[in-house]
């Protein structure tokens, strides 16, 4: 009898609210968060696992899938400037409807300062490539199908990209452009 009151009793949370109670683990989040962030990079970096991209890339997503789906947008005060990166890195790589869903939580984090405006600059130059349209902040290379020489994306009013970068934070796309070996010379429109 004695052992069925006790399960009663912690059943009920002695009349408390149990998501009162609940802890979470933010440190082991961010680790999570760090080794997610350089299995990415490594992938990326030094090649050695290339042939393994889109399986990593997968895997990492179910990761932060599941953490989105616990927390929503995991913000700056809540994991990290580094652990937010993370966060945006693998939307990034991720595909086109993946990025699409997680746009307007990302946009919402930026708008509370909990993300990084540059980094949504990246997505949406990102998604709007894949959709076929012209970019807006300039941020996506593509090959050349003749050359085969790395060229910007067509960028929407590209006279003043560089006025837009500058709001989000992005170097001038003049130093950008180094970066892929391109001399950067503005499209005639």
């Amino acid at each position: 009898m004695k052992k069925v009151l006790f399960f009663i009793l912690l059943s009920l949370n002695f009349g408390q609210d149990s998501s009162a109670q609940t802890i979470i683990d933010t440190s082991a989040i961010i680790n999570e968060l760090t080794l997610i962030h350089d299995r990415d990079q490594k992938t990326r970096a030094s090649g050695d696992s290339s042939q393994f991209i889109f399986f990593i890339d997968s895997c990492n997503l179910v990761q932060i899938e599941t953490l989105i789906s616990k927390y929503g947008w995991p913000g700056k005060s809540f994991v990290g400037a580094k652990g937010n990166n993370t966060v945006w890195l693998v939307i990034q790589h991720a595909d086109l409807a993946t990025q699409e869903r997680y746009l307007p939580m990302m946009e919402k984090s930026v708008a509370d300062n909990e993300s990084r405006s540059c980094d949504l600059a990246l997505l949406q130059d990102r998604i709007l490539m894949r959709q076929g349209k012209k970019q807006f902040y300039g941020s996506q290379v593509t090959f050349n199908k003749i050359t085969g020489d790395q060229e910007f994306w067509p960028i929407e009013d590209e006279a003043n990209v560089n006025s837009r970068r500058t709001k989000v934070g992005l170097e001038p796309i003049e130093e950008y452009a180094k970066y892929f070996d391109i001399e950067y010379k503005p499209r005639k429109e």
